[in-house]
């Protein structure tokens, strides 16, 4: 695989760049330990030692509220809107390429979302080996901890200030050597990122599941009685969070609006979640996932059995964002799954 090496003075100039073709975003730091991808400006610092970025890249792809549908009511005819705005996301942990690659499988199943893939298509992605992990991930213990696609470029940092950078499509060596020629990456150099990556899984593996992940469909198949839906959802305050932050949940509401005028209006979708009690409503007042234990019971089902059985992966990648964002302390899939194994362990 091309390679190249990049000094850290290099970047500014780099950035620099690729602003005049795309709104670059980079890891930034909030403050409080909080971490954010926000866009670059001139004398930004790039916080490369972030943990996890606190909102999940899949607003880049599919905004909170979307419009899809303009129309005009007086003349009854109506278009579509696209909207791509041309963007680059530098410093992309692996976890979340594998959650993008994971939408872009899901999005594209049945019916191509054409909303979604006109952004999609709009975005280049500058991966970065993590220097740091959350307390509350367990990327590398569910396969997360590496990818070898979804990205244009993978950045390794081997020095204080020298990366090690992997190619991975035209696009991003074009877009590398924008600026100026680089040196090829040495056998040194080479085997400098592969040491960084090995360290990374290893600091990945602080929190891990207790077995294989492969076997999450089988443990959660058997567990649909277990107590642990019940005993968590008493807790839970069905207020969605664990799903707006999830980077793999996709669930959306299609609403219509008209303006004052009542002359034309716009169609959009905006976010929804499994974990929400009026997700499941429909006509007539009838719900069928009305109790918390079933929402409770289901998200983990579909993270742990109904996406795996669609493409062979499961819908959580660890990064731990949900655990954060809960303030019952009831959504942590590590914790949970290790627990419905531990119940089935015992059982036999």
């Amino acid at each position: 695989m091309t390679a190249y090496t990049v000094q850290m003075e290099q970047l500014p100039k780099l950035c620099a760049t690729w602003s005049a073709q795309y709104g670059v975003h980079v890891p930034m730091a909030l403050g409080n330990g909080f971490y954010d991808f926000a866009p670059w400006r001139p004398g930004a610092e790039i916080a490369f030692e972030y943990d996890v970025a606190y909102n999940s890249l899949k607003r880049f792809f599919m905004p909170p509220r979307e419009d899809m549908v303009a129309f005009d009511v007086q003349s009854c005819t109506a278009s579509p809107v696209f909207a791509a705005p041309p963007t680059l996301l530098f410093g992309v942990h692996p976890y979340d390429i594998k959650a993008v690659t994971q939408l872009d499988q899901l999005m594209e199943a049945v019916s191509l979302d054409q909303n979604y893939f006109s952004r999609r298509d709009a975005v280049v992605i500058f991966a970065l080996t993590p220097l740091a992990v959350a307390d509350t991930a367990f990327w590398a213990s569910v396969g997360a901890d590496k990818v070898d696609r979804g990205y244009d470029l993978y950045w390794t940092k081997t020095g204080p200030g020298t990366f090690h950078v992997e190619v991975g499509s035209g696009k991003g060596e074009e877009l590398l050597l924008a600026a100026g020629p680089l040196p090829p990456a040495t056998a040194g150099s080479r085997e400098a990122a592969r040491k960084a990556q090995v360290r990374a899984t290893k600091l990945g593996l602080s929190r891990k599941l207790l077995y294989d992940w492969h076997e999450t469909p089988h443990v959660l198949e058997r567990s649909w009685n277990s107590s642990v839906w019940h005993r968590k959802a008493e807790k839970c305050l069905a207020c969605g969070s664990c799903n707006i932050v999830c980077p793999t949940c996709y669930c959306f509401d299609i609403r219509e609006e008209v303006d004052e005028s009542l002359k034309t209006g716009r169609r959009f979708r905006e976010w929804d979640g499994c974990m929400l009690s009026g997700f499941a409503l429909v006509a007539g007042g009838h719900n069928f996932r009305a109790q918390a234990a079933e929402r409770y019971r289901h998200r983990y089902m579909r993270k742990g059995k109904y996406i795996f059985d669609k493409i062979g992966e499961l819908g959580c990648v660890g990064c731990g964002r949900c655990v954060r964002a809960c303030t019952s302390k009831i959504a942590d899939p590590c914790a949970i799954f290790n627990t419905l194994w531990e119940e089935r362990r015992h059982e036999i």
